[in-house]
């Protein structure tokens, strides 16, 4: 018998769809910085072309004054007392009003009498605060307000609660 020679085994090839081949692979994220690199050179471009430079604006010339001054009585004049609204809600609708924790008003047309007789001991630029509780409805504020304006304080104000 005679002896064959021995053939060599078949290659067998597989092939792998790319889209298993990028399967496999981790993902990559890349950037495209052309773009962004293209506008932030025009952004530069238009600032440096808009740009106008200007003398120092924030330098000031000032005039002090010489010598030493004497005080005028007006600079003696101690601080005024605050006159004190006080707004107390007595239930949804109603609300109870102390002027300076001594004087009560019933409604806001009684505290704008009570502003005006007070006014030969508070002047009318002397400082007034108004101070609702929690509870007091903003219209009653407003009232309190409108009242005291009226009754010509120009330096009205609100307590913080």
């Amino acid at each position: 018998m005679s002896k064959r020679p021995e053939q060599p085994e078949p290659v067998v090839v597989h092939h792998v769809p790319p889209r298993k081949k990028r399967a496999k692979e981790p993902l990559r994220m890349q950037l495209n910085l052309t773009s962004m690199i293209d506008v932030i050179f025009l952004l530069l471009i238009y600032f440096v072309i808009t740009a106008s430079f200007t003398a120092d604006e924030g330098v000031l010339t000032a005039r002090l004054p010489q010598g030493a001054g004497s005080p005028s009585q007006a600079d003696l004049k101690p601080p005024s007392i605050p006159l004190d609204i006080v707004l107390r809600s007595v239930d949804v609708s109603s609300v109870h009003i102390t002027v300076n924790n001594r004087l009560t008003a019933d409604s806001f047309s009684q505290l704008y009498d009570l502003l005006i007789s007070l006014q030969k001991d508070y002047p009318p630029d002397n400082p007034l605060l108004i101070k609702p509780d929690g509870q007091v409805r903003w219209q009653h504020v407003v009232n309190a307000f409108n009242a005291a304006v009226r009754a010509k304080f120009s330096n009205v104000a609100f307590a913080a609660q």
